[in-house]
């Protein structure tokens, strides 16, 4: 019991001195470079924060429902997509009712997806995780994390130099955006019907799997 306490004294003295260094940086960034280095600084420990309490994990939130039977960060998942929809949303209807142009990024469809989607799966079964999942577990201290930051590292840069060749490959014609498509209020329906329904059903699939 003592040495259980001897280890929480330590941590949090730990945990203190780690957030004195942090607002540390944080004032040395926001004093003598661009505020958007200090600004850029807090929203990364931020979300490192909420991400390691929360325990979100893009590839647990889709094996965990086919091994486990657990849906829980599947429903926070797809509530994130809930949130940051409304948000798009909202943004974009506000700019091309003032007559500026749409923000956001707007991907062709094509053969591209299903091929990338296989490609980042069969990695992030080898490696345990993916990025968020990653990055966390290495702030956690798992060394075997850090062999696939190294991946994620050469495979961006690899990624990076030979971009502009395989977007010739993709048609630009081919992006769609609902609202455009259908219309707002269409689009929304769409939407927010589909994030409803794949919710119900990762709530219904957990309760199947622990009382059957």
């Amino acid at each position: 019991m003592a040495e259980k306490l001897i280890d929480e004294r330590g941590q949090r003295k730990l945990g203190i001195g780690l957030l004195i260094a942090a607002l540390l940086v944080y004032f040395l960034l926001y004093n003598y470079l661009p505020h958007i280095f200090a600004y850029s600084w807090f929203f990364g420990l931020s979300l490192g924060f909420i991400l390691q309490r929360s325990r979100i994990c893009f590839t647990a939130a889709i094996r965990d429902p086919l091994l486990f039977g657990m849906t829980e960060l599947s429903r926070g998942l797809i509530l994130s997509l809930v949130v940051s929809s409304g948000g798009f949303a909202l943004i974009q209807y506000y700019r091309l009712s003032q007559g500026l142009s749409l923000v956001g990024r707007f991907v062709p469809l094509g053969w591209q997806i299903p091929i990338g989607a296989f490609i980042f799966g069969l990695g992030a079964a080898f490696s345990g995780g993916c990025a968020s999942g990653t990055l966390m577990r290495i702030g956690e201290g798992f060394q075997m994390q850090f062999m696939v930051l190294i991946g994620f590292i050469a495979g961006s840069t690899h990624g990076a130099y030979d971009a502009k060749w395989w977007y010739q490959l993709v048609r630009e014609k081919d992006k769609i955006h609902l609202p455009t498509l259908l219309g707002w209020k269409n689009a929304l329906v769409v939407q927010f019907g589909l994030l409803l329904l794949l919710y119900l059903v990762a709530y219904w699939w957990e309760e199947y799997q622990f009382n059957n």
